[in-house]
């Protein structure tokens, strides 16, 4: 077999399962309607606080406004986390534990695929510069030059946004995904497939890239049990993404 995990193996199928497939497809809907209403929220108090008359003409700017994506992320997060933890919870017999993957992974696993996510990055960027695109894109020098706040904006891309979004897509919509006859295959594709399209930022290129990587933590998670190693590795990967934005900002400013 290529995909093999023990949340399936014979000795636990007469464990308490997880919601169905529809209940599962249901629920993670209404997290992701709730995560676009916290941001439309976001965006409506940032407009009105801020009253600038910039945004106000052009409102597609406020896609790309680092202020405004540090408090979306860091005002959605905790709804996804939330409503992840409760409907989870509202599966009777099943602990959170399992139902969400918080199974504790040595140091030798966090290394191994921190490893493999370090050669994905290297490998994606080499392919872009092959393909003589922006490594960098635009949106994202323009996220992190508006960025009132820098702390905050490195702490909603490599903290809340990685565990907020493994907990509920490598946690819960895997898990329910997983327990179907869907079965590995399902909940690492199916899953990759609705959390890539979010990233509405990216050309089709950056979807293509985001889907494969989706497709990376999924097997992941598969392989090891646990959404501590997806979210130490979208952690990563968000990290070297702002990274080199700092680093070109650095090199292309006046008197650098």
């Amino acid at each position: 077999k290529i995909f093999y995990t023990p949340s399936i193996s014979p000795d636990d199928r007469s464990k308490p399962a997880p919601w169905g497939l529809r209940a599962t497809l249901g629920f993670s809907a209404l997290i992701i309607l709730a995560n676009l209403a916290s941001g439309i929220m976001a965006a409506v108090g940032f407009v009105a606080f801020t009253q600038n008359p910039y945004l106000e003409k052009d409102p597609s700017q406020l896609a790309f406004n680092g202020t405004l994506v540090t408090l979306s992320i860091l005002i959605s997060s905790p709804v996804i986390l939330g409503l992840t933890l409760v409907f989870a919870n509202l599966r009777r017999g099943l602990a959170l534990k399992d139902y969400l993957g918080l199974h504790e992974t040595d140091w030798k696993q966090v290394v191994k695929w921190l490893l493999v996510l370090f050669l994905f990055a290297g490998a994606s960027d080499l392919i872009t510069l092959l393909l003589k695109r922006p490594v960098v894109e635009q949106f994202m020098f323009n996220i992190y030059s508006t960025a009132t706040s820098k702390p905050l904006l490195w702490t909603a891309l490599v903290i809340a946004a990685p565990v907020s979004e493994e907990i509920f897509f490598r946690g819960f919509l895997f898990y329910g995904i997983l327990n179907t006859g869907l079965g590995p295959t399902g909940a690492v594709v199916l899953s990759s497939l609705i959390w890539a399209p979010l990233h509405i930022q990216y050309d089709l290129y950056g979807l293509g890239t985001v889907l494969v990587l989706g497709l990376l933590f999924g097997y992941a998670r598969l392989k090891t049990n646990s959404v501590y190693i997806p979210i130490a590795m979208h952690a990563l990967m968000n990290f070297i993404a702002a990274m080199e934005v700092m680093i070109h900002i650095t090199r292309t400013s006046p008197g650098s």
